[in-house]
Formats: structure tokens, sequence, C-alpha cells
């Protein structure tokens, strides 16, 4: 489950880079954040769905 929370938003960062950014730059800073959002929200929902199955 953790390898899954950290390929998914590694890979949605990566392609978000791609489209947008053009510098180097703009490239790291816009990769840390969309890293770090679409981790929180993996963690958030998956964190959801197992609380809801232990009940």
């Amino acid at each position: 489950m953790i390898g899954l929370g950290i390929l998914l938003p590694f890979l949605v960062a990566s392609y978000t880079c791609q489209i947008i950014s053009s510098s180097l730059l703009e490239k790291v800073l816009l990769f840390g954040t969309v890293f770090i959002l679409a981790f929180l929200i993996y963690w958030i929902v998956a964190r959801t769905i197992v609380q809801f199955l232990e009940e």
C-alpha cells in the first residue's frame, strides 16, 4: 500500500511537470508540490477506505 502511495503521486507529478513547466527550477518546485498534494490525497482516501472496511 505504501509502494502504491509513492508510485502514483510520483507518476502524477512527473506527468504534470512535463506538461506545464519549462525551466528546471519550475519543474523541481512543481514536482515537489504536486507530489506532496497527490500523496496526501492518496493517504486520506486510503485511510478512509481502511476505516470503513474495519467497521
